[in-house]
């Protein structure tokens, strides 16, 4: 009977440590810099926590360059290093380095005076070091993502969003993620606003997480009458 309860305790204490968490908390700043009227380069890092705790589970930076082809169109392209801890256990300190590349085409229209339909399409290149648990490998993915802003005044929105994931890896192309977002934003001046949110964010095999987002984003601007 001491053996069976020691097994136990072993399956238990490893499944907690392989396990998913349920629950999480992505903080995220968004630093856009205008340099001309259609240009930009865009700026965003995240910190992403393991379960309800402050230890990260990841964090991240993403930098590129943006082209506005008219005010509804946008294309960008750039780079991003991802740093992701190896396993759920929080006594893991290993954080498995992630570089990309990633191409992304941005349409807005507005839909009457309270409403605007935004779409994003983005591919990633995705190109994953060794671990300890892990060998080198590569992957490309693929997002699409749909959005309805909704203005409430002329300081408060709210934004709700799909966003779909696939992924090309292990010679297989396969549902990666799918992501339901709703986001409450305060525009606290014309370039700075607040974003806090809900997401539900699922995975492979039905595995799910229920997640806080909360996002400040300051745009720069170096050109003309908007340079601040």
């Amino acid at each position: 009977m001491r053996y069976i309860t020691v097994i136990l305790f072993v399956i238990i204490k490893f499944t907690a440590y392989t396990q998913r968490p349920t629950t999480g908390v992505w903080f995220t700043l968004n630093m856009p810099v205008k340099l001309t009227e259609k240009w930009q380069i865009h700026n965003d890092g995240s910190y992403r926590t393991l379960g309800n705790r402050i230890s990260a589970s990841q964090y991240l930076y993403r930098t590129g360059i943006r082209y506005q082809i008219n005010p509804s169109l946008s294309v960008a392209t750039g780079v991003a290093f991802f740093f992701t801890r190896t396993s759920f256990d929080k006594e893991n300190h290993e954080f498995g380095r992630e570089f990309r590349t990633w191409q992304e085409l941005l349409y807005q229209k507005q839909i009457g005076a309270k409403l605007q339909w935004v779409n994003r399409f983005r591919s990633e290149q995705r190109f994953f070091e060794a671990t300890k648990r892990k060998e080198a490998f590569t992957g490309h993915r693929f997002r699409l993502r749909s959005a309805l802003v909704i203005q409430i005044s002329k300081s408060w929105s709210f934004n709700v969003s799909e966003e779909y994931f696939r992924q090309a890896a292990h010679h297989d192309f396969s549902f990666d993620q799918n992501r339901v977002i709703t986001t409450a934003i305060y525009q606290i001046n014309h370039s700075a606003q607040l974003q806090a949110g809900y997401m539900w964010l699922l995975w492979p095999h039905s595995s799910s997480q229920h997640l806080a987002t909360f996002t400040l984003q300051k745009t720069i601007s170096l050109h003309g009458a908007d340079k601040r």
